[in-house]
């Protein structure tokens, strides 16, 4: 038993931000129904496009849909119709979340802004994802992680070597990112409701998340710390990447200069004359001296001598902490991920494997429910509509008038 069972979450979204909080929900135990327009959400399409197949148009399977929108319920509802918004509100009954990352404008021109709602569902948490914030200049500015997250943050222009072309990002960086922090304030607030009767509004935003992941590097900045730099202007030389005799790359780890360096330096370079180098014995002798450059070259001279698996035979024997720069490919099979169940493996109908990660915190009572991939737009509608008290004659009717849909096919 999941420890968000019994929880009812109505989760309209599209894209890819509010969605995965939805799933991360789902994955703890809440029913979790999504509701698309009847055209269903834009993101099923988007797949191909990062070169993930989608399986017979949808209907044995869609990876990149499925990896926001796992273990939910799907209806599909005409919002613009008196009668698909009616459904909703039958829902809302029933509720105890909403989540959405729709535009305020929008929600407030539907009738279904927390303002609207707050009176009629007085226990409902009212979670919401948006671009930039409810407040400010760029509140109404459409965002997406790549812009709202990524490229405002700080993190596209100050994280790439100076002088070096910009990075673009993976898709949904910042969508994960800001789904976690809306989990957590919406978790708080039923906590909150449990004790209250109360509901409330969560608001998360990309560029709030950004703001928060990129926190010690502005406070960095603002303190007078060039950025962006090189790799030959680390905090320290012993945390800093370096790359392999095989072209491997690695992140040496040895954060407490002062207290490491005589170490590293005798016991994993063999370069006892560094440990004892006047430019390099404590970090601030390095910085004295402007010695970080020449010091960062030595490293990555030694370090071109040997391959990764030989190097990391002896940062390991010396207790050191370092790390491969993995490339996707090799994280699909680490065993760390998969013997802890940070990723899973499921196999669709054709045989076809796909790799996802579960929610990203374990709780010990919570098993992982097996994976159910997204269905087709509406494939739950009238088995979840029957349930809030709809006849099947009365569904039928809605269905032919345009207000409701089930199992429609959307990815083209």
């Amino acid at each position: 038993m999941g420890p968000l069972e019994g929880i009812r979450v109505l989760d309209l979204s599209n894209f890819l931000a509010a969605s995965t909080a939805g799933r991360i929900m789902a994955e703890w135990g809440a029913d979790v129904i999504k509701i698309e327009p009847p055209q269903g959400d834009t993101y099923r399409n988007n797949g191909p496009y990062m070169g993930i197949p989608i399986y017979e148009r949808g209907v044995v399977g869609n990876p990149s849909y499925d990896n926001e929108n796992g273990n939910k319920r799907w209806v599909a509802l005409n919002l613009k119709s008196e009668k698909g918004k009616e459904a909703l509100f039958k829902l809302l009954d029933t509720a105890d979340v909403l989540l959405t990352n729709y535009r305020p404008g929008a929600l407030k021109k539907l009738g279904i802004s927390y303002e609207d709602l707050k009176e009629r569902y007085p226990g409902l948490v009212y979670g919401m994802i948006l671009g930039y914030g409810p407040k400010g200049p760029a509140k109404d500015k459409p965002g997406f992680d790549y812009t709202a997250f990524y490229a405002r943050s700080g993190l596209m222009a100050d994280a790439a070597p100076r002088g070096q072309d910009l990075l673009n990002t993976v898709a949904g960086l910042g969508d994960h990112f800001a789904a976690t922090a809306l989990i957590a304030g919406v978790n708080a607030a039923l906590v909150k409701r449990g004790n209250t009767g109360k509901g409330d509004l969560v608001q998360a935003s990309l560029f709030q998340a950004g703001c928060f992941a990129l926190s010690s590097g502005f406070l960095s900045a603002y303190s007078g710390k060039a950025w962006p730099r090189t790799r030959f202007e680390p905090n320290n030389s012993t945390s800093n990447t370096y790359k392999c005799k095989d072209g491997d790359w690695f992140y040496l780890a040895g954060t407490a200069y002062d207290k490491q360096w005589a170490d590293i330096a005798t016991n994993v370079l063999e370069r006892p004359d560094m440990a004892d180098d006047p430019r390099f014995v404590t970090r601030k002798a390095v910085e004295d001296t402007g010695s970080m450059e020449t010091q960062v070259k030595m490293m990555d001279e030694i370090f071109a001598t040997k391959t990764y698996e030989e190097w990391a035979k002896i940062m390991t024997e010396n207790d050191v902490a370092f790390e491969k720069a993995q490339h996707f490919t090799e994280l699909v099979k680490d065993p760390q991920a998969l013997e802890n169940e940070y990723i899973f493996y499921h196999t669709y109908g054709n045989e076809k494997e796909a790799p996802f990660a579960h929610a990203p915190a374990t709780i010990a009572s919570n098993e992982w429910p097996e994976f159910a991939p997204a269905k087709l737009t509406g494939s739950d509608t009238k088995a979840v509509l029957k349930e809030a008290g709809y006849s099947e004659e009365e569904l039928q009717a809605m269905v032919e008038a345009g207000d409701i849909s089930e199992a429609v096919i959307t990815v083209k």
